[in-house]
């Protein structure tokens, strides 16, 4: 999830002195114009000078053109950076003028200012616009780069420690690293006409993926008939293509990462068209293959952060009984932050189980989480500030698993404000209400104050709740007290933050039986739920995920619950609601299969919830799953449990993946992407209930790459051209930025007003 916005100060005086201006493939300005002649929110045309008027000089208003037009220029690594010189003409007449020169994307290459003298870069591919200006008028062209980057052999990357440490493995996904080199003699074999190897397939990752930008880069996992010496990777799209020729690097060849830097150079330079990754391997002078996948790219990073429950991690140790040897391992809640290679530790600590911090839910502006802590047969909870990491214990301090302060799996209002207690036996409690209470800040133990429930049906009990993103919305399972409350249907009330007020009891969504429709998340476009259907019941817990019975020392029992995730429209008043099954998340139809009960993975998603900004184009989706992970993580996917598995060499399956899913899909269709595996887990923990949320807010002034960061709305650049946050309205909103409606974004249509933030309505 690594953000790679980088600064830019577009229209600003200091940026057009410099030979180059820009940012990479990826700047927040791009969809403003990028010299295609949009408003860059400042009143300045791209590529202007502001407060150029000409002069006076008699030849002010007479067009240019610049030389040589529309340029396109490969760039092969390893060899001289390509140039290109530009020069800038009065139409009229055909004379050379002194105009300035500047490029709108400075990641591709650097013109000069005074010369027009363009230089490849060799970093990404892509298209920029140079621009000249002189005495109040300007002209355009582009210049595109194809970068071609060939590679044999890479250096080891840094292990992320999934054996002393704690986290995800070499580059954060895990597997055996990077190869070294091959002879010549080999390269020619692999970059010869191959024999197809019938046994010979590929894992992960899956075909028809959407990749985010930002992401770490996935390591390539496959199944083979031989063990076999050497691979060539190779990526093409449009302005980046790719060559990595590698020897095997383990005994057992079965997984190999995409280097990290080339991963960026091929984020970077997508604009939008289909990756084609295809593998092929030699064995003995014999080249075998290929393999290969298409990808989508989506146009913009990941947002926000990550917080899920881990048993087993090894950042805090509160249980003992860790197989093989007894050892204390630990029940924490971790975050997986953009850029990182391992998970940091939020919530619990080394000691006893009093430490134990897992069953969470957290606010959707990254301000505050509510977690249990378990002490012995107690339910108690504690209420974390995300800002300063400061746990605020709620009482009453007493009590057993009957009590009656239900703060367990609450729906937590999209500002931190307030709650909503869950209403099932989840948590070990019996007949239990729904309340609202206030959030409960401070370092001494509080009661949180109940607040009034207006139009809250009497007796009715909502399991699993959640609020929409604008808060305007609660979905939950109906649980009891109500018509049609069976334990198994999905429902929503609307709801008024000024009055606390619920507004009716509808149904979304009844499953066939004997399916529960379990863990609603809503969409950022408020407009639809995503939830999992239960097909198999544990006989254990309601809402559980494990197996039937893990307990016994060997287990007894391998099955457990298995669910699949769906998805339904909010319909406007009066229209009825269409549910479809995700079944290209799920993985339907092309998940591998394997032994240890791994024969219908696509029946082992759970727990969704959903990253309440939109990027790219599209709306993400974070899950529980128990699927194979390649040939990394091939345990029985109910196997998770270190007290009666041993974790400390093979991984359990149980991991935390995420999927896009088109915004504004027509109900009844199935809007989803195939899946990837989330990076920088733990490798060798059960990693389970993720929430997405953005980040707590910064206060302005402070540096920023995009508006969601900052508590004004708006990142934008000072005069010194830093990116910072402000609350000052600009004449236009920039994608993540704070809007009202869709009029408020640039380049409207193109961005459209999601959830208070301009984001783009479709993938580019």
């Amino acid at each position: 999830m690594r953000r790679i916005y980088s600064v830019l100060a577009a229209g600003s005086l200091v940026v057009a002195l410099v030979a180059a201006c820009g940012s990479d493939g990826d700047s927040i300005f791009a969809g403003e114009g990028g010299g295609d002649g949009g408003d860059d929110g400042s009143g300045n045309k791209p590529g202007f000078l502001p407060g150029d008027d000409g002069g006076g000089d008699p030849d002010a208003a007479s067009p240019i053109a610049i030389e040589p037009a529309d340029q396109t220029l490969t760039y092969v690594s390893g060899q001289p950076a390509p140039t290109q010189q530009f020069i800038a003409r009065i139409v009229a007449t055909g004379q050379q003028v002194p105009a300035a020169f500047t490029i709108d994307r400075g990641e591709i290459g650097a013109v000069g200012l005074g010369s027009g003298a363009f230089t490849a870069s060799g970093a990404v591919g892509g298209q920029a616009r140079v621009t000249a200006t002189w005495n109040g008028t300007a002209a355009s062209t582009s210049i595109r780069i194809k970068l071609k980057v060939v590679e044999n052999g890479a250096a080891a990357l840094p292990d992320a420690g999934a054996d002393a440490g704690g986290a995800g493995g070499n580059g954060g996904v895990g597997g055996d690293g990077p190869g070294g080199a091959v002879g010549a003699a080999t390269i020619a074999v692999l970059k010869g006409t191959p024999t197809a190897d019938p046994d010979l397939s590929l894992l992960y990752p899956y075909d028809a993926t959407v990749w985010p930008r930002g992401i770490l880069a996935p390591l390539l996992m496959w199944r083979a008939g031989a063990s076999y010496d050497a691979m060539l990777i190779e990526i093409k799209e449009n302005n980046f293509t790719y060559e990595g020729t590698f020897a095997k690097n383990a005994p057992t060849f079965q997984n190999h990462p995409i280097p990290q830097l080339a991963w960026k150079q091929m984020l970077s330079s997508n604009e939008g068209e289909d990756v084609t990754v295809s593998l092929k391997f030699a064995k003995d002078g014999v080249a075998y293959g290929p393999v290969s996948v298409k990808w989508k790219i989506a146009s913009a990073p990941l947002k926000g952060t990550v917080y899920y429950n881990s048993y087993g991690t090894k950042l805090a140790k509160n249980f003992p009984g860790a197989k093989p040897d007894g050892a204390m391992f630990g029940g924490a809640t971790l975050a997986i932050r953009g850029g990182s290679t391992d998970p940091t530790l939020v919530a619990g600590g080394d000691g006893n189980a009093t430490y134990c911090r897992v069953c969470h839910s957290v606010a959707a502006n990254g301000s505050k989480l509510i977690t249990q802590r378990d002490t012995g047969n107690k339910r108690l909870y504690s209420t974390y500030d995300l800002t300063s990491g400061a746990e605020t214990p709620m009482t009453p301090e007493g009590g057993d698993r009957s009590n009656t302060n239900n703060y367990a799996w609450p729906a937590i209002y999209p500002d931190g404000t307030m709650f909503l207690g869950d209403s099932s036996p989840a948590d070990g409690s019996h007949d239990t209400p729904n309340q609202l209470y206030q959030t409960v800040s401070g370092s001494a133990p509080v009661a949180a104050t109940a607040l009034p429930m207006n139009g809250w049906p009497a007796g009715f009990r909502a399991a699993f709740p959640a609020f929409s993103p604008d808060g305007k919305n609660l979905a939950f399972t109906m649980f009891a007290g109500a018509a049609g409350a069976d334990q198994k249907t999905l429902g929503m009330m609307t709801f008024d933050k000024a009055t606390n007020t619920f507004g009716p009891l509808t149904e979304l969504h009844r499953p066939a039986a004997p399916n529960t429709a379990l863990y609603a998340a809503f969409l950022p476009t408020n407009k639809g739920v995503v939830f999992h259907v239960e097909t198999r019941y544990n006989t254990r817990d309601y809402g559980g995920t494990r197996s039937d019975r893990d307990t016994s020392d060997p287990p007894d029992a391998d099955q457990g619950t298995r669910a699949e995730l769906w998805w339904v429209n909010v319909p406007a008043a009066g229209g009825t609601p269409q549910a479809a099954r995700l079944d290209k998340l799920n993985g339907t139809g092309y998940l591998p299969t394997g032994p240890n009960a791994h024969d219908k993975d696509d029946e082992l998603n759970y727990e969704p919830t959903v990253n309440p900004v939109p990027s790219g184009g599209y709306a993400w989706v974070v899950f529980t799953s128990r699927r194979l992970y390649g040939n990394v993580a091939t345990m029985n996917p109910f196997h998770s449990d270190p007290r009666y598995f041993d974790l400390t060499q093979d991984a359990t399956t149980k991991k935390l993946w995420v999927a896009a899913i088109d915004l504004n899909a027509a109900p009844g269709t199935d809007p989803s992407h195939p899946a990837f595996y989330l990076p920088a887990q733990e490798l060798l923990a059960g990693n389970s209930r993720g929430y997405w949320v953005v980040d707590p807010c910064k206060s302005d002034a402070s540096e920023c790459e995009t508006g969601d960061e900052c508590c004004g709305g708006f990142c934008r650049p000072n005069a010194s051209g830093k990116l910072v946050c402000s609350n000052v309205v600009p004449a236009c909103a920039q994608e993540f930025e704070k809007c009202t409606t869709s009029a408020d974004c640039c380049n409207a249509p193109s961005f459209q007003c999601i959830n208070g933030r301009c984001a783009t309505p479709a993938p580019k």
